[in-house]
């Protein structure tokens, strides 16, 4: 049975509390990476780019990584939402330009089940050098990041609705049938008129979404000044 509502989710500032990826490279990485950070910040490389040139430099291996993961929190509200889209049938598939293996370690760990999660994949090789490839890269365009979260979107003839925080999730925001922002999403929600529902935690998302599966819930407000 095809389902009413397909849920799609950022990991990093939404289910994750701090940016994994950038934590990563602040405790594991040659200082090199903040070089790299500095170019994409102004715009000069995209995330596909910076992200390639960044995750060599993490080092010590996957015991590394994970000894940094182990400290990572996230939202606590989140498994109490992923169980319940699960007895809902409602699909929960989490979208990142971050890294695979990272967030379905993070999953695992709190036995959190989703549907699926689209990201960059990550390799450590035996001698402990990562490296990233995209398989989810945008085709065509000028996009320079390494998942164009547009691009994952199911077709129009099931209503989508997306979750995020970052600027990352503008492009989908404009495109999904209902959004739910905070942070830097909610301020350029804001700021370009782009409807959506401001959100604190999963809890709250999860008191609309039955009205939003039925059909029953108004279209998402516009995100006030």
């Amino acid at each position: 049975m095809t389902p009413r509502l397909i849920i799609y989710c950022d990991f990093d500032g939404t289910v994750a509390k701090p940016d994994v990826t950038n934590l990563l490279l602040a405790e594991r990485a040659d200082p090199a990476w903040r070089a790299i950070e500095e170019e994409w910040e102004r715009g000069r490389i995209g995330s596909r780019e910076c992200l390639a040139r960044q995750i060599p430099l993490i080092r010590g291996g996957w015991p590394a990584i994970e000894a940094t993961l182990s400290g990572v929190e996230l939202d606590p509200t989140f498994a109490a939402f992923a169980a319940w889209c699960r007895e809902a049938g409602l699909p929960l598939v989490i979208v990142s330009d971050g890294l695979d293996r990272v967030i379905e370690w993070l999953l695992a760990r709190e036995c959190i089940h989703v549907d699926a999660v689209w990201a960059n994949r990550l390799a450590v090789d035996p001698e402990g050098v990562a490296s990233v490839t995209f398989p989810h890269a945008p085709r065509g365009g000028d996009c320079r990041s390494g998942l164009c979260k547009c691009q994952v979107l199911s077709p129009a003839a099931v209503k989508r609705l997306v979750i995020g925080d970052g600027l990352s999730d503008l492009c989908w925001a404009s495109k999904a049938d209902f959004c739910f922002a905070k942070g830097r999403l909610l301020a350029s929600c804001r700021a370009q008129g782009i409807a959506c529902f401001p959100f604190e935690d999963f809890a709250n998302i999860q008191a609309l979404l039955p009205g939003l599966a039925e059909g029953r819930a108004a279209a998402a407000p516009m995100a006030k000044r």
